[in-house]
């Protein structure tokens, strides 16, 4: 058998549950020669959106469902793949706008998510993860800008003044007070998101 990562030989070594596992000679890492993956019911993928929207880990949703960890990344994957991104055709409405930092992997890799929302209603008109960056914030800006705003709020961040018109565009520390209490409502989501599962670690898909 043939390494599945670096493509060199593979010895035998043990079995798991009558399966019999390699192990290869150049990288020392154990694999399989098949895998196979067990069909999972449609009914607990409405549990790990409920799950999920209460907060639990994915260790946790794995343990209750008894289904792995893996599997239920690949499930939130596949359920946020089949999200549609809603349409919004409002004319005239005040946003809020703000980012927050998160990291993956270690706190020296820094993410963020920009993101805005409608100052009446609360919903969230659109957001990006990633660097924060002009072309990100653009990104986010533009999005209101199509919607002929009244007002935009955000904080002091200087990449605004060069993307807001100043005639839309308000600045003070209280001007985003709705978005900062959705800001800590979802930074304890993401806490504990890296807590249980560590899914912000390593991936900024999750």
């Amino acid at each position: 058998m043939r390494c599945n990562y670096c493509k060199k030989q593979c010895i035998k070594k043990g079995k798991y549950k009558t399966i019999q596992r390699y192990q290869c000679k150049d990288c020392k890492k154990y694999q399989q020669q098949k895998y196979i993956r067990p069909i999972i019911p449609e009914y607990k993928y409405e549990w790990v959106i409920k799950l999920n929207n209460e907060c639990c880990g994915i260790s946790s949703i794995g343990r209750l469902l008894s289904i792995s960890k893996s599997s239920v990344q690949r499930m939130i994957i596949r359920i946020a793949s089949t999200i549609q991104k809603p349409v919004y055709k409002e004319n005239n409405q005040s946003y809020e706008m703000d980012e927050l930092r998160t990291y993956c992997s270690n706190k020296n890799n820094e993410c963020w998510i920009i993101y805005a929302i409608n100052k009446a209603t609360g919903d969230v008109i659109d957001f990006i993860v990633g660097r924060r960056t002009k072309e990100n914030v653009k990104f986010v800006v533009d999005s209101l800008l199509s919607l002929n705003p009244k007002r935009i709020y955000t904080d002091k961040l200087n990449i605004y003044p060069r993307l807001i018109s100043s005639i839309i565009h308000k600045v003070n520390k209280n001007c985003v007070n709705i978005l900062h209490r959705c800001v800590s409502l979802y930074a304890y989501y993401i806490n504990s998101l890296r807590f249980f599962a560590g899914c912000f670690r390593y991936s900024t898909v999750l």
